[in-house]
């Protein structure tokens, strides 16, 4: 959790006050904070702990400069937020699959390479994203039909938006979840590697970046500080030497340090097994994982992929029970 990511740690004056959170909690137990309190316990609390995701909403408001009983209010104010964008997205209803059509998964992992892909050493979930394996032709199609699915299903984003948005709530609902319950403790950061190989001007001419601002808007009030460190691989050395020590310096201290930019394979490998064993990283990154998805060779989800199959057994069990029932 916040209070013991040994990044975090590094900047005790950063982290919010026991008693920061402590005030935040008990002014959520006005009646005229119900309603929040209600959402806090049954959909947005990650493993169903409320102190652990107030520190992180509390987290935000001391972002905003507040302190003391204006932390407390400030984190209810985030917390308002994140209640109104899930509202909006609907977001409640995305692990049921929510508007998507059959296949979209499918054509999201065809077009946008993505992986929930075991855990870091120190318990993490670890999201895997190969931003230059982005199949850009796929991606502008299915941008396409996600502007339709948009206007014919009256949804406040473009579906593959929507889409992304789900995966980061079958992280933290379901995997963080998982991982609480399996470690014995709050289990609410993920690793994220970023692999940039192949990434060019052509992916910035693309609706990427629609899709990525889009991501970030409505991201950061859905997950508030779930991020433990994030691994861009095979970086350009002129933005790792060069473009990123100026571009981190107007960036929070944390933030700073979450982020390893590398732009060699032999740096990356290093960090990486620093991070993780070598049987959790894919071969394609020098480990030796021999999971179904690294065998393959291809990213299509990772434990999203198991949960997806999971559930369309259930739907399609219950369709045959109510078949046989109405016989």
């Amino acid at each position: 959790m916040l209070r013991t990511d040994p990044i975090v740690q590094k900047y005790p004056q950063y982290l919010p006050t026991e008693d920061e959170v402590s005030l935040t909690l008990e002014l959520l137990q006005k009646p005229e904070h119900k309603e929040l309190k209600k959402a806090l316990l049954e959909h947005i609390a990650i493993a169903g702990c409320l102190p652990s995701s107030l520190l992180r909403f509390c987290w935000q408001a001391r972002q905003d400069k507040k302190y003391g009983a204006e932390c407390a209010e400030g984190a209810l104010g985030w917390l308002a937020r994140c209640l109104a964008v899930r509202v909006k997205l609907n977001v409640d209803s995305l692990l049921d699959n929510g508007p998507f059509p059959e296949k979209w998964m499918e054509k999201y992992m065809s077009a946008m390479p993505i992986s929930f892909h075991r855990t870091d050493k120190q318990g993490h979930p670890v999201m895997i994203q190969r931003l230059g394996n982005v199949d850009l032709e796929a991606f502008k199609e299915l941008w396409l039909e996600g502007e339709e699915l948009q206007a014919r299903a009256g949804l406040a984003v473009n579906a593959v938006v929507l889409f992304h948005i789900r995966c980061m709530e079958y992280l933290t609902q379901v995997v963080m979840g998982a991982e609480s319950r399996k470690q014995g403790r709050v289990v609410d950061r993920m690793l994220a590697v970023i692999d940039l190989e192949g990434v060019g001007l052509k992916h910035l001419n693309s609706p990427l970046k629609a899709f990525f601002s889009a991501v970030a808007q409505n991201s950061t009030p859905l997950f508030p500080e779930i991020l433990h460190a994030n691994l861009v691989a095979n970086v350009p050395w002129i933005v790792a030497k060069a473009g990123w020590p100026i571009a981190k310096s107007f960036l929070h201290p944390v933030t700073q340090d979450k982020f390893c930019m590398l732009s060699s394979s032999a740096e990356f490998k290093a960090k990486l097994l620093e991070l993780m064993a070598p049987e959790d990283i894919p071969p394609y990154f020098g480990g030796k994982c021999t999971c179904e998805e690294c065998a393959g060779g291809a990213l299509r989800g990772g434990s999203l992929w198991d949960f997806e199959q999971s559930r369309r057994r259930g739907e399609a069990a219950a369709t045959l029970e109510a078949g046989a029932a109405a016989k």
